[in-house]
């Protein structure tokens, strides 16, 4: 599967939900299997962010938002 994507507007999502979640830029190059400075190109939009951390991203945000719905004061 092909999916084309603007770099530098998932890089800037990727920073503001890294920066959101108050996860260092260390930690997130951890558990994305990137280096820091592959991470920061990511985030820069200066190269393309791989497949795997795309679909970790989802993966990670689709969890979040359902953890978020179901601890909803009701």
């Amino acid at each position: 599967m092909v999916m084309l994507v603007d770099a530098k507007y998932f890089g800037t999502m990727l920073r503001k939900a890294r920066r959101d979640s108050c996860i260092k830029m260390c930690d997130a190059a951890k558990m994305f299997g990137l280096s820091q400075r592959e991470l920061f190109r990511c985030e820069q939009g200066t190269k393309l962010i791989p497949e795997n951390v795309l679909s970790s991203l989802f993966y990670y945000g689709f969890c979040l938002k359902r953890c978020k719905k179901e601890t909803k004061p009701k």
